[in-house]
């Protein structure tokens, strides 16, 4: 897939996701969901219990999340759905609880939620499935409040903040090793991904320095060195992950470094601020709700993590995305 993107990206000829005005930056993203509906399919199946909302939800957090990587607050939202039969849409109970999910974190995070598209695409996804995806625009104003890795320097901290679990990433191997442990699954989707936009605006409020954020999703802790510079990502302390970490861990047989590598284990979203900013920075996070840790700092040297409490190491190639 990610040949894929390079590949678009390339014809394109610029990054699509940014568009310069003289006196500010729109920021466009669109994501999808992955197969966390596939995990409500499956617990709706097994038990009859609809966790719908969290998918609706998880969707929109998900597109929400990329956005705040740029610094850029949401103004609208827009949400796809293409279901393979029309007998989905004839259970009102669960549409009904998917929208309202996705409006509902729309609106948490300041956005107009505009509509979108429905379809239905028989003989292409299956019967039972869907597929969602949705989009947004953000601006950034003014111009430098955008987050790049140019800003990006040795000596800035690196701080954490939680995630509820494991939001909508690592969705298929959790029902594959899982599919058995109903109330396990039930684990791995009931509590809503965690949308870090309301905490961006308010550190730029206040003047907090970011020079550089990552949305911890797929590749897992790799994704603390998204940047392209070469700096090494020094980790000396670790977050307690949420229990599921443990279940999946035990019923994968995956070692710290494979599960750290793939999911968020406990941390959903990455600062990289100014050195004397760290303590400021976990102080108003926690005074939004938010649980955070001065967890580290970016230091000269090869591209790659260090988890020092674990003794783990990424290498710049292990992470290979656009």
């Amino acid at each position: 897939m990610d040949p894929f993107k390079n590949a678009a990206l390339k014809i394109s000829g610029n990054n699509s996701e940014l568009i310069e005005f003289p006196n500010f930056y729109l920021v466009d993203i669109l994501e999808a969901v992955g197969s966390l509906n596939k995990l409500a399919e499956d617990i709706y199946e097994k038990t009859g219990e609809d966790y719908y909302y969290q998918v609706g939800w998880g969707n929109a957090a998900t597109i929400l999340n990329d956005l705040s990587m740029f610094g850029a607050k949401p103004l609208t939202m827009k949400f796809f759905i293409a279901a393979g039969s029309e007998n989905f849409y004839s259970d009102k109970k669960r549409w009904t609880k998917l929208l309202r999910g996705f409006g509902d974190a729309a609106r948490l995070a300041g956005a107009s939620w505009n509509g979108g598209e429905t379809q239905t695409l028989t003989d292409i996804i299956s019967p039972k499935s869907i597929v969602l995806a949705g989009s947004t625009t953000g601006i950034v104003q003014p111009k430098s409040n955008l987050f790049t890795d140019k800003n990006l320097q040795a000596g800035d901290r690196i701080i954490l903040l939680s995630s509820s679990g494991v939001h909508t990433n690592g969705i298929t191997l959790i029902r594959k090793v899982l599919k058995d442990e109903p109330k396990t699954l039930i684990k791995a989707i009931k509590n809503k991904t965690i949308i870090y936009s309301p905490l961006i605006d308010q550190l730029l409020l206040n003047k907090v320095e970011i020079h550089y954020t990552s949305h911890i999703t797929g590749h897992g802790w790799r994704k603390l060195m998204r940047a392209k510079k070469e700096f090494t990502y020094v980790i000396d302390k670790i977050p307690e992950p949420q229990p599921i970490f443990k279940l999946i861990q035990d019923a994968s047989g995956m070692n710290n470094e494979e599960i750290y590598g793939d999911y968020n284990m406990g941390a959903g979203f990455a600062l990289f601020v100014r050195k004397g900013l760290a303590d400021r920075t976990v102080t108003l996070a926690n005074q939004l709700g938010y649980i955070a840790l001065n967890a580290g700092h970016v230091e000269r040297g090869p591209r790659r993590v260090v988890i020092e409490p674990l003794n783990i190491e990424y290498k710049g190639e292990s992470l290979q995305i656009r």
